[in-house]
């Protein structure tokens, strides 16, 4: 018999909404931005969150993109890290607001490196006028690499990030479509999932559009387009 060749999967990437999602590897879980409080939003029409904070387990760490209400429930996370003794990454800015133990609070700052639950995790640079702290996430772990932008706008920068998976806001506040096309374009990725276009966008974007205009595209990219709740592998 021929040798066997095993292939490493980053397991199971689930979206919440907006830019809420959750990463499981094994029996390690990463939630980004996992907000609940729906209430703190500007949009006019709002769409349930699809997971309940008590449904969440085994969660090994949560990565804060900026300190925006649509990106940072504080209640929601200290009660699930307190719960989980879950590490928090975010800004200091961020976590001197958060009442959790010390030795729970990593502070990231732009373009550090993190060795942390078998993962590696890099910060990158974003751009939101509305934030103080805005930063982007690429996480590595078994020759896989995920990369969430967080808040951003089109950016130089994108040029220094290479990732399998990319998941990119396309808002009114962010990103149109085509400047979602020209950073795939930038980045090159496998697979490029859109956020940020639901839950608290109230003039929507049109995703399929922008499926359409990646599969016209010389790219090798594909589009992944998920609503609320639904997962995939990696």
């Amino acid at each position: 018999m021929g040798e066997r060749t095993y292939y490493y999967c980053m397991a199971e990437l689930q979206y919440f909404g907006h830019s809420f999602f959750k990463l499981k590897d094994g029996s390690e879980t990463i939630l980004i931005d996992p907000v609940f409080n729906t209430t703190k939003t500007v949009a006019t029409k709002q769409q349930k969150i699809p997971v309940k904070k008590e449904d969440l387990k085994n969660i090994s760490m949560i990565l804060i993109t900026n300190e925006l209400d649509e990106h940072c429930d504080k209640a929601a996370i200290e009660s699930i890290a307190k719960r989980e003794n879950a590490l928090v990454l975010a800004h200091d800015f961020i976590l001197q607001d958060l009442d959790l133990s010390r030795n729970q609070k990593i502070s990231v700052s732009p373009n550090s490196e993190l060795f942390l639950k078998g993962f590696k995790i890099k910060t990158a640079i974003a751009h939101n006028p509305k934030s103080f702290c805005p930063t982007g996430y690429i996480i590595e772990k078994g020759g896989k690499s995920l990369y969430h932008a967080g808040t951003t706008r089109l950016i130089d920068s994108f040029s220094s990030i290479k990732a399998d998976t990319i998941i990119l806001p396309v808002s009114s506040h962010t990103m149109d479509v085509v400047d979602v096309v020209r950073a795939a374009k930038i980045m090159k990725p496998k697979t490029l999932i859109p956020m940020q276009h639901d839950i608290f966008e109230i003039q929507k974007q049109d995703v399929k559009d922008l499926d359409k205009r990646i599969k016209e595209s010389v790219l090798n990219t594909k589009t992944v387009l998920l609503t609320p709740g639904r997962k995939i592998r990696l």
